[in-house]
């Protein structure tokens, strides 16, 4: 059964309170009474009310000042005032100030009891409509919140987006690049491999037709043996590419002293060439370390073949020194420099440098490579510092051999 709405009367006239209350309880409604705007007030302050019906002026004191109390404590309560034709002026002032409407004494009962059901009414109404104002508010609230998520959610996969398109042409461009290395790679193999085959057979049907003698025998046969050597350290070196790549690569090492395999790979660069002044500089002692003599010597022998490639003439310093549980050779030149662009893809396959602004050399591209694998496969690591215009400088460290604990 549905709560009876609950009205207020506040009238310092006993016999209009008496009146007004026995009208409205036999509507159904639940009715309360104060003589005083102090009663009033006590009553405004701890009952809710549907509506009520509040005299102009009660005991001296301005009803104005009792509607605003009401509307102030219960905003959703609708006030009728109650006048004489002496006050009609304060009542419809009352109006201006938030009344719902006005009855004049002694009221007409009919429109007692329709201004009161309106009242409730408009009350009711007031109350539903803060209600869903509240709800929409708060619907408003998620709305926002769920705006504010999903703009932070699209933000981010837009940025996330973002990161991947240049992830993806970045990736786009090495695949394009390796393409590119890989078909120069194809085509520097065609040459590096028939120039020696066309040297091999020219000698071979030379000798075979019994067209050279003495001193041009000797040197047709010095050539085949030599380009022969060629080939087979260009087969050695794309079947160390491949194993790298498949991570078959394995060296076998030993107690090795880097200086004394230092020592045998400047000498014997030495005798290549007559442009270059090779120095190595080494301490008197260095920690043994262990590693695979050939594949330590075949880096050293690459770097100091890389600088006198490189380098026209001039000084190629080898230098040795022991720093924080490592040997580390390095190998200096005076040539024309790396290009700041190149040095990040001069350790990867198929990479040929330029020999000053336009000239490429030659060979498989495959040489740093290799190095870089050797290196790290005994743990080591090997960088290059370079400049163009103040030459290059190629340095690698080996771990020193440790000495097993004692029992």
């Amino acid at each position: 059964m549905a709560k009876a709405p609950r009205i207020l009367i506040v009238d310092d006239e006993p016999g209009v309170t008496v009146t007004l209350q026995a009208i409205l309880e036999q509507e159904g409604y639940e009715v309360m009474a104060a003589l005083t705007a102090a009663e009033a007030q006590q009553l405004i302050a701890r009952v809710p009310f549907d509506a009520a019906l509040l005299d102009v002026r009660i005991d001296a004191a301005d009803g104005l000042d009792l509607l605003a109390e009401l509307q102030e404590c219960q905003p959703d309560c609708c006030a009728i005032m109650l006048t004489g034709y002496a006050s009609l002026e304060s009542a419809v002032r009352a109006i201006r100030h938030g009344a719902y409407d006005y009855l004049t004494k002694p009221c007409d009962l009919d429109e007692l009891k329709l201004t009161v059901a309106r009242a409730i009414e408009r009350g009711m109404l007031t109350r539903q409509l803060r209600e869903r104002l509240k709800e929409l508010e708060q619907a408003n609230a998620t709305i926002r919140a769920l705006n504010d998520d999903l703009q932070r959610r699209v933000e981010a996969a837009t940025a996330e987006l973002s990161r991947k398109v240049v992830e993806l042409s970045e990736t786009m461009r090495r695949l394009e690049e390796a393409q590119r290395l890989r078909e120069e790679f194809i085509s520097m193999v065609v040459h590096e491999i028939g120039q020696p085959l066309t040297n091999i057979s020219g000698y071979a049907q030379l000798l075979e037709r019994g067209k050279v003698s003495g001193e041009a025998r000797v040197r047709a046969v010095r050539t085949i043996a030599a380009e022969a050597r060629r080939l087979r350290r260009l087969v050695q070196d794309l079947a160390d590419a491949a194993r790298m790549a498949a991570g078959r690569f394995h060296v076998e090492p030993t107690e090795c002293d880097l200086a004394e395999i230092a020592r045998e790979q400047v000498e014997l660069a030495r005798a290549r060439t007559d442009r270059h002044t090779i120095t190595l500089e080494a301490p008197p002692t260095l920690p043994p370390v262990r590693c695979d003599r050939d594949r330590v010597a075949q880096v050293l022998s690459n770097l100091i073949g890389n600088a006198m490639k490189y380098a026209p003439g001039g000084r190629i310093a080898v230098r040795l020194y022991a720093q924080n549980g490592c040997v580390c050779a390095s190998v200096s030149d005076e040539g024309p420099g790396i290009p700041p662009q190149e040095l990040d893809t001069i350790f990867y396959p198929y990479v040929r440098l330029r020999q000053g602004a336009e000239t490429e050399t030659g060979g498989s591209g495959l040489g740093l490579y290799i190095a870089r694998g050797i290196v790290e496969a005994h743990g080591g690591r090997i960088w290059v510092e370079s400049a163009p215009g103040k030459g290059t400088t190629f340095t690698f460290c080996l771990p020193v051999l440790q000495e097993p604990p004692l029992l």
